[in-house]
């Protein structure tokens, strides 16, 4: 395997990997605000995620094979929506790095967040809804490759319920609970599984598909 194919084989563990590790170095400030070394670290195995997850995109775009028509544009709307999402969570991670190096307590730390987030447009392209933009098109992606058989329903089906569960937490209860460690547990089996391909025998040589 050359070492293009190793890295996007990695990136479908990777990444789910580091979202779940960013959560257990948050877990010492109970996910709040509050500047130092945990708050660095976590973000920081964020950000590596995140960067992680983009490969990823690119690997899942190249799962689905020289397919046409309405196939190919599902396929690549997906993989744009899931890549402007990525560039969303990047910049929001690179946001909360800086106001944890500028700031020199929580209550600073909070309001410079807060000043981040009030310029225009910023909201609505950097955190919700932008970020949130990768999760449902790593869903999209998912569900297409499943009917091309590119990858199994179970797999899909694991990621899917991995994302929904997250999402789930996130929006009732925040990133920093349980439940959200869940859904990124389950969200890493499903990738893993995703990247196996069909076969199980990782990222498989595709053949034309007729659309």
């Amino acid at each position: 395997m050359n070492p293009a194919s190793r890295l996007a084989q990695i990136s479908f563990t990777a990444g789910p990997a580091a979202l779940l590790a960013g959560w257990f170095l948050l877990r010492p400030i109970h996910g709040e605000a509050e500047p130092g070394p945990w708050w660095t670290a976590g973000h920081l195995a964020w950000l590596a995620g995140f960067a992680m997850f983009g490969l990823m995109i690119f690997a899942m775009r190249g799962l689905a094979g020289p397919v046409r028509g309405g196939r190919r544009a599902a396929v690549e709307a997906a993989t744009v929506v899931a890549l402007l999402g990525v560039a969303a969570n990047l910049a929001q991670l690179a946001i909360a790095l800086h106001a944890g190096f500028t700031a020199s307590d929580g209550e600073q730390m909070r309001a410079l967040l807060s000043q981040a987030r009030a310029y225009p447009g910023i909201e609505l392209v950097v955190y919700t809804p932008g970020a949130q933009l990768f999760f449902f098109a790593v869903l999209a992606m998912a569900a297409v490759l499943a009917l091309l058989r590119r990858v199994t329903t179970v797999s899909a089906g694991v990621t899917a319920a991995g994302v929904v569960l997250l999402g789930v937490a996130t929006l009732q209860e925040g990133a920093g609970t349980a439940l959200a460690a869940v859904g990124m547990a389950v969200m890493w089996l499903g990738t893993l599984l995703l990247g196996r391909g069909p076969s199980g025998d990782g990222l498989p040589a595709t053949t034309p598909t007729r659309a």
